[in-house]
């Protein structure tokens, strides 16, 4: 398979979220076939193993989950239920020995376990600091949706391979939801938002605390069956993302040519995938930017050189466009 898929590429089993929240929907005596409707998932697609699912079914069938449940729980729901997850990727992690051995193996199979997400993590000072991205373009109410399903699927496996209760600091970019209790209800209490990123943050003596959990067995089990899997790397989004995170002065003309198109098919491959190329360069820069001047103190002025800035007020108004905050504000958090 290529190095990325697109949105309409089918590789996703149903089981894990498909199956979740059918499941969700029913327990709850939403119908079916409304559930399933407009999503190009038919009924019998669910009970054919071999059958596999775009991201983008993926995604439409969230929106229609969230319509129909009407409740401000039900994205913690469906994220707390994907622990039960039975197959071969959900093992391999809730079997591995530690915490840093599940963080690996959830970097290896995220595009199986939590593919409408990527994620970027760097070990500084007593911390691990987990920044979260969206790996598909979403409106902005269903991209908070997917951040509650999944912080509370990263929670809840904290919890399962964790001897003593774990403490997670959730950031999130956006502003205090209403429903503020259900997040504290169901990430605990270290909860952020208008953050200018979003992240999750642990304390890095919990990477090596044993896993009370942990069978070798059952681990090499997962891992022999995962062994005959066709492995996918990323999504569209994701590739182009990692390469504007690491080419800071890339244009359109030169980032489609990396991809091996024209800057028109380039274009028209963002547009079907609801992004623009001028949003991606600013959030990859505004990543970089906050790496850079937090997690490596970093003055403005290398800052701005890395990023392709020629002057600091230039730098200083783009960086407050990006996070509400000047660089100086930000360090000083």
């Amino acid at each position: 398979m290529h190095m990325f898929v697109s949105q309409d590429d089918k590789y996703l089993s149903a089981q894990g979220l498909i199956t979740s929240a059918v499941e969700l929907a029913q327990s709850r005596n939403i119908n079916l076939h409304k559930l399933l409707r407009g999503t190009g998932i038919f009924e019998q697609d669910l009970l054919n193993f071999q059958h596999t699912f775009s991201v983008s079914q993926q995604v439409r069938l969230l929106a229609q989950f969230k319509l129909l449940m009407k409740s401000t729980d039900s994205g913690f729901l469906l994220g707390s239920q994907l622990i039960n997850d039975t197959r071969a990727e959900a093992q391999a992690l809730k079997y591995s020995d530690n915490l840093a051995q599940v963080l690996k193996q959830l970097s290896l199979l995220r595009m199986q376990l939590a593919p409408l997400l990527f994620s970027q993590t760097y070990i500084k000072n007593d911390n691990v600091y987990i920044y979260i991205q969206p790996a598909h373009g979403f409106d902005e109410s269903l991209y908070h949706y997917v951040l509650e399903i999944y912080s509370t699927a990263f929670y809840s496996l904290l919890k399962r391979v964790s001897e003593s209760y774990p403490h997670c600091q959730f950031d999130f970019a956006f502003k205090r939801p209403r429903h503020i209790q259900e997040y504290e209800q169901n990430l605990g209490l270290k909860v952020s938002f208008d953050k200018p990123c979003t992240r999750w943050v642990l304390n890095k003596t919990m990477l090596r605390a044993k896993n009370p959990h942990a069978s070798q067995l059952r681990f090499m089990q997962a891992q022999s069956q995962l062994h005959n899997k066709s492995v996918v790397s990323m999504t569209f989004i994701e590739a182009v993302c990692r390469y504007l995170y690491s080419h800071p002065s890339a244009n359109l003309e030169c980032t489609a040519k990396h991809f091996a198109m024209s800057s028109a098919t380039f274009k028209r491959r963002l547009k079907l995938n609801g992004v623009r190329f001028s949003a991606l360069i600013d959030e990859q820069n505004k990543h970089k930017a906050i790496y850079l001047l937090t997690l490596c103190a970093k003055h403005n002025e290398q800052v701005a050189e890395h990023l392709a800035f020629y002057d600091i007020p230039n730098f200083r108004r783009a960086f407050k466009r990006w996070t509400g905050l000047t660089p100086n504000q930000l360090k000083a958090q």
